[in-house]
Order: structure tokens, then C-alpha cells, then sequence
């Protein structure tokens, strides 16, 4: 137990200050008495202030450390879970030595004691807000404090503690993309002198008994931490923390000097897994890429029609149906067009004059159109291309002229597109 005491004692006799007046001596003791008092309230009115300005620059340091931009991590640092947690610190009593003195410059310590905390905390919304419970025990060690009090009255100080404590922790950053976690804390709770009440405190009554030191004090947190997490599950954490005595949970005073504890602690935190919860399945392994040959877009499909207009005619000689020359000639043309164009198909069409429309000349004209389907045939060209027919034309030959005549004797070969013979209706 470390102890620090502001002043000491004054055990010298103070003899009364006489006044001479119209009068008579005038006892002023009671002034000394009054100005001291009032000494000592402008004290504690000065550390109350001082106080509160620190627990100012406590809430104020985390605020501005959080105006930096935070950048996002990929990986999960923590998860948000339940954890608990260990820690030990140092735990300071700032007040008076004997609670049933006023407090003063000589009736003030600040004393330090080891400290041992358990924690839990759970998420509230999200990963910024969390609840966290504390319980934490101290002052193991009394004989220093017993030393110091004497024959006063202190129990805070003459026997164990237990605090514990209901608090509301906020983060300043997101805790699931920051490996180094700020964050501020406030709550309520009590601390409890001679927790397992080996000592009785007697309730004063109003107007009865001596004002006496109770064991038990309601009182504020305010701190601010930091936290740096190893991975999802396990952290280390310090923070400090400042508590304001807010009164004795049996208050018989009607005025009474405040005293405060601060706290440093340092510790690990470990998240609480559901033995209940299923663990999830493992994801499927990713199959390997397929190899998928490179795809080319068919070319587009032309339409192809016959671009042939007319061929060449083949005239025969009266009463013949030979091929001279000049028909073998003139046909071969006719095979090499029909070779660059395969959708035309050719009508083979033998004439002859009306007036000799005889069945013999009608037989001679059909015998001719099949010499030249056969002459087409033997230069490879398909079968399907030709049809074969005879007619007799309605305009005869010149007068005159007879057998000599060539339109009489002659065989067309007309072109048409060969989808017709297959949408004849088209």
C-alpha cells in the first residue's frame, strides 16, 4: 500500500485572541475555527473542480483521436460476440483519512492498492456500442491503511473492497476493420467496503448517534481504453477511469466530504463461443476452370438466288436433230454459266411452227429439247436442274420462208431460281 498524506497535524495549542474594546476582551477562537472550515471547503471545492476537469480531458482526448480518418481493413480483426475478460491494476482512494473529520489538508490521502477485475461484455447494436460488467477487488493488504486511520474511522481504507459496476462502452472505431480499438465508457455502480460484512455499521437515526462512516457508495465511471486485437477472438486492452462518489447508499449526514477512486487497468479479453451452435459446413472447393475453346460467331448466311436472265438458244436444221458446231458452242456457254450459278435450274424447251404442229413435229421438237438434256447431262451438271418440254409457237413463219424458218427449229433453255420448284406458289 502506497500512501501519500497532504500536510500534517497541527498539535500545538493555539491560545484564544484577545480583542480590546468598549466591551471588554472578545474570545475569538471561533474565528480561527470559522476560517479554517472555511479553508477547508474552498479545499474540497477546488478538488471537486479538479476532478471534473480531468474527467473533461478524459472524454476529450478520445474525441479528437477519432476526428482521423480510419481506413478499412479487409481482414476481420474482431468478431461481435460475448467476451470475458482479466485484468489487474492499480486502484487509488482520493479522500479523507478519518470520515468522521472534516476533510482537510491533514485529513486527505491518495492511496494505491493492487487490484484484480473480471469482465463481460456483449454487443448492443452493431460493433460501436457494447454492455460491460465489471467486478473488481482490492486493497488485500490493510495493515497500511489501519496504521493511517488509527483510531478514526475509514473502513475504505482499514478493509477489503469489491466494486461493481454496470457500464456503457463506445467505441470510436469500427472494431471489425481496425486492429487498434479506442473507446470510452460511463456507467453506474457501487463499491463495498468489507465485502463479506465482517464488520456491522449501525444506521444513524435522525437526531440520534454520531454521524458515522458507511461502507457502502453508489458512484459514476467515466474512462477511456484502448484495445489491440491478436485476431477475431482474443484482444489485449488498458484503460484508465475516474469515479465520482455520488453518495453513501445510507446517507445520515446532512453535509459530508466526497471521496473518489480512479483505476488503471491492463488485461486480455477472450470471445465466448456457443457450444450449442453448430459449426458450419466447410464451403465446397472451387472446381477447376473449365477449358473452353474460344467461340467465333457462325458468318452470316447469304441468300443465294439464280442472277442468270436468258441463255443461249440452240437452232437445228429442218427435219435434224443433230448438234452442229455451233450449237456445242453455244451450249458450252450455257454449261459454264449454269456452273457458276448452282441455284439456277434451266426449262429445255423444244419449238415448232403451229401450222406444222403435227404429232410427228411435236415428237421432233421433244426429240431435240432431249438432245440438249442429254448434252447437259454428260457435262456433269444435276438432273434436278432441268426440265423438258415442247411446244408449238402460235406465230407462224413468214410467208415465204417455210422450212427455212429458224424459230421453227430452235431449243430454249430458259433459267429460273430453283427454290421455285420447290415453292412452286412463290
Amino acid at each position: 500500500m502506497i500512501t501519500s498524506v497532504k500536510g500534517a497535524a497541527d498539535t500545538r495549542c493555539r491560545p484564544p485572541l484577545l480583542l480590546v474594546g468598549l466591551s471588554g476582551p472578545v474570545d475569538t477562537t471561533w474565528r480561527v475555527t470559522g476560517l479554517e472550515g472555511a479553508r477547508s471547503v474552498d479545499n474540497t471545492r477546488m478538488n471537486i473542480q479538479k476532478h471534473i476537469l480531468a474527467a473533461c480531458i478524459l472524454l476529450l482526448l478520445p474525441v479528437l483521436a477519432g476526428t482521423n480518418s480510419v481506413h478499412a481493413q479487409s481482414n476481420q480483426f474482431r468478431d461481435s460476440r460475448a467476451h470475458l475478460g482479466i485484468a489487474g491494476g492499480l486502484f487509488t482512494f482520493h479522500g479523507p483519512i478519518d470520515l468522521l473529520q472534516p476533510r482537510s489538508g491533514s485529513n486527505f490521502v491518495r492511496e494505491h492498492d493492487p487490484a484484480v477485475a473480471l469482465l463481460g461484455s456483449f454487443p448492443i447494436t452493431t460493433d460501436r456500442f457494447f454492455f460491460r460488467g465489471m467486478l473488481l477487488f482490492t486493497n488485500f493488504s490493510t495493515k497500511d491503511g489501519r496504521r493511517l486511520v488509527g483510531d478514526g474511522k475509514n473502513e475504505f481504507l482499514t478493509q477489503d473492497i469489491m466494486i461493481f459496476e454496470s457500464e456503457v462502452v463506445m467505441t470510436l472505431r469500427a472494431g471489425s476493420r481496425s486492429r487498434f480499438l479506442p473507446y470510452i465508457f460511463t456507467g453506474f455502480g457501487g463499491m463495498l467496503a468489507d465485502t463479506f460484512g465482517s464488520t456491522k455499521n449501525t444506521v444513524d437515526l435522525p437526531g440520534v448517534g454520531v454521524p458515522g462512516p458507511e461502507r457502502s457508495v453508489y458512484q459514476m465511471p467515466i474512462g477511456i481504453g484502448f484495445d489491440y486485437a491478436f485476431d477475431g477472438c482474443i484482444s489485449a486492452f488498458t484503460e484508465v477511469s475516474y469515479r465520482f462518489d455520488l453518495n453513501y447508499v445510507f446517507r445520515n449526514e446532512n453535509n459530508y466530504d466526497p471521496h473518489n477512486t480512479s483505476l488503471v487497468l491492463g488485461g486480455m479479453r477472450f470471445c465466448v463461443k456457443n457450444p450449442f451452435k453448430k459449426a458450419a459446413p466447410p464451403p465446397p472447393a472451387v472446381p477447376p476452370p473449365l477449358d473452353v475453346p474460344a467461340y467465333t460467331p457462325p458468318l452470316p448466311r447469304s441468300v443465294k438466288v439464280c442472277t442468270l436472265v436468258d441463255l443461249n438458244s440452240i437452232y437445228f436444221a429442218a427435219g435434224s436433230s443433230d448438234l452442229d458446231s455451233e450449237a456445242r458452242r453455244l451450249l458450252d456457254e450455257n454449261i459454264e454459266a449454269l456452273r457458276l450459278n448452282p441455284t439456277c435450274c434451266v426449262t429445255i424447251t423444244g419449238h415448232t411452227d403451229s401450222e406444222a404442229a403435227s404429232v410427228y413435229a411435236i415428237r421432233v421438237a421433244r426429240q431435240r429439247a432431249e438432245v440438249v438434256y442429254a448434252y447437259y447431262l454428260a457435262a456433269g451438271l444435276s438432273p434436278e436442274q432441268f426440265t423438258v418440254d415442247a411446244e408449238a409457237i402460235t406465230t407462224p413463219c413468214p410467208k415465204g420462208k417455210g422450212e427455212e424458218c429458224k424459230e421453227v427449229h430452235r431449243v430454249e433453255s430458259a433459267p429460273f431460281d430453283c427454290s421455285r420448284l420447290l415453292f412452286p406458289n412463290q
